[in-house]
C-alpha cells in the first residue's frame, strides 16, 4: 500500500496546485480507502481531462486581488512571457492598449458576483506583438462558497481575426473602387441630362430630380428651341447601375433620334423602343429584361398646344378650378417587341397660365407617414392642385418639404422626379 498511497499522494498534489479545490484531498483519501483502484482511475481521467486543456487553451488563475498564481505553457507561450515573469503579477501585463481598463473592472465584478465572464480579449505579448483570445472566466469558490481565485480558459483566435482584417480591408478597397466607379457613371449620367436652371426661371418652371441610390434610373431631357419646349421623362425598371445603364442608353438613343422624328412624340418613343430592343437583345442567349416608362412632350407656346405620347408616364394638367388627367399607353420602352408596341401621338390644346406635371412613380411610392405607407399619386395631385395658386419655385420647395415630412427617418423608396411648368 505505500507504494499506492506514494503515487496517489504526488497524482493528487499535481491537481490541487492546478485547481485547488475544497475537501478535494480528505474526499479523495476516502474514497481511496474504500475502493483504491478506482481512485487511481478517477486521479487519471482528471490529469487526462486537464492535459487536452493545457494542450488546447491558455489557462491561467489568479487570487482575489487578480495576481497570476497558475500559468499553462500554452499562455506562456502565447504571451511570450515565461512562468516566473507573468506570476504574482496581473493580467494587465498583456493589456492591449486598444482593450479599456473598464473592460478588466468589468470581468472582475462578474466573477466576484460568482458569475462567468465571456467574451474576446485583444492582448499584446512580450515582443510587443498582438494576439486575441476568446475567453470564459469563472470564479471558484472556497470553504465558504465565496469566489476564492478565478480561472481563465482563453482560446487563440488571432488567426481568424487577421483573416477577418484582410477581409475587411478587401472590401473596403473594393467598396472604394465601386464608389469611384459609381461617381463616375454618375458624372456620365449627369452630362447627358444636362443642366436646366436658366430653362426653368425662363419658364416658371421646377424640375425635382433626387437618386435613390448615387446613380437614378431616372432621366429627363429638356430642350428649347424658339417658342417650342421638348420635355421627356423616363423611369427605368428599378434603380441604381442596372436601371442607369438603360436609362443611358434611352437617353443617348433620344439624341439622335430627335433629329428624324421632329415633333412627333409617338414616333421618337417608338424609335427608341426599336433601338433599344435591338441592343439589348443582341445576345438571344441571355436577354436584358430591362424596360423604361417614359413620356415625350412637345409644347408649343405661340400656337397653345401640347402634343404628347406616353407609355405608362403619369402626368396631368391643372386648369382653374379643374384638373385634367393625361391618357398614356399600358406599354414600357423596351419591354414589347416593334411589332406589338402601340404608341399614340395625342394633342391637346393650352390656356394661359395651365400648369403641366409630369412625375415618375418614385414619388407617389414613397413609405413613410403615420402608417408607414405610400404616400400615393391621389394624394399627390390633391397636394399640388392646392398649390396652383403660387410660384413653380415656391410650389417645389412645399413639394419637397412635404415629402421629406412623409418619409421622415425612412430611406428613400425609389428615384424621384417631378417636372412642373406653368405655360
Amino acid at each position: 500500500m505505500t507504494a499506492l498511497n506514494t503515487y496517489l499522494t504526488t497524482k493528487r498534489q499535481s491537481l490541487y496546485n492546478f485547481i485547488d479545490l475544497p475537501h478535494s484531498n480528505q474526499n479523495i483519501t476516502a474514497h481511496k480507502e474504500t475502493n483504491p483502484s478506482a481512485s487511481i482511475e478517477v486521479l487519471n481521467q482528471l490529469a487526462s481531462h486537464i492535459e487536452i486543456l493545457n494542450q488546447s487553451a491558455l489557462l491561467t488563475i489568479t487570487d482575489l486581488k487578480g495576481n497570476i498564481v497558475h500559468a499553462n505553457e500554452l499562455f506562456c507561450g502565447i504571451s511570450k512571457y515565461s512562468l516566473d515573469e507573468v506570476l504574482h503579477h496581473s493580467h494587465h501585463i498583456i493589456r492591449h492598449p486598444d482593450t479599456p481598463i473598464a473592460v478588466f473592472m468589468e470581468i472582475e465584478n462578474t466573477v466576484m458576483r460568482g458569475e462567468v465572464w465571456k467574451g474576446e480579449l485583444k492582448n499584446k505579448a512580450k515582443d510587443g506583438s498582438d494576439y486575441w483570445v476568446i475567453a470564459t472566466i469563472a470564479p471558484i469558490s472556497g470553504h465558504d462558497g465565496k469566489p476564492a481565485k478565478h480561472i481563465s480558459i482563453e482560446y487563440d483566435i488571432t488567426k481568424q481575426k487577421l483573416a477577418e482584417e484582410e477581409l475587411k480591408q478587401a472590401k473596403k478597397k473594393i467598396d472604394n473602387e465601386l464608389l469611384e466607379n459609381l461617381e463616375y457613371a454618375k458624372h456620365i449620367h449627369s452630362s447627358l441630362l444636362g443642366n436646366n436652371e436658366g430653362l426653368e426661371l425662363e419658364n416658371d418652371s421646377f424640375l425635382i430630380y433626387k437618386a435613390q441610390k448615387i446613380i437614378s434610373g431616372d432621366f429627363y431631357k429638356i430642350e428649347q428651341k424658339d417658342n417650342k419646349l421638348m420635355v421627356v421623362v423616363g423611369d427605368s425598371t428599378g434603380h441604381g447601375i442596372a436601371a442607369s445603364y438603360i436609362s443611358i442608353l434611352a437617353l443617348n438613343i433620344l439624341s439622335r433620334v430627335t433629329r428624324f422624328c421632329g415633333e412627333n412624340p409617338g414616333r421618337i418613343l417608338k424609335m427608341i423602343n426599336h433601338e433599344l430592343n435591338r441592343i439589348t437583345q443582341h445576345n438571344k442567349e441571355k436577354k436584358l429584361t430591362e424596360s423604361a416608362d417614359m413620356m415625350v412632350c412637345c409644347i408649343d407656346k405661340e400656337q397653345m398646344t401640347l402634343t404628347y405620347a406616353s407609355a405608362r408616364m403619369r402626368a396631368f394638367i391643372i386648369r382653374d378650378e379643374k384638373l385634367i388627367l393625361l391618357e398614356k399607353d399600358k406599354c414600357s420602352i423596351g419591354a414589347i417587341q416593334n411589332d406589338d408596341f402601340n404608341i399614340t401621338t395625342r394633342c391637346i390644346d393650352l390656356k394661359k397660365g395651365d400648369c403641366l406635371y409630369i412625375a415618375t412613380d418614385g414619388l407617389s411610392d414613397q413609405l413613410g407617414g403615420v402608417r408607414d405607407r405610400c404616400i400615393g399619386f391621389k394624394y399627390i395631385r390633391e397636394m399640388i392642385y392646392k398649390l396652383n395658386g403660387i410660384s413653380m419655385s415656391e410650389q417645389k420647395t412645399i413639394i419637397e418639404d412635404t415629402l421629406a415630412k412623409w418619409q421622415g427617418s425612412n430611406e428613400q423608396t425609389d428615384d424621384i422626379t417631378v417636372f412642373g411648368i406653368r405655360i
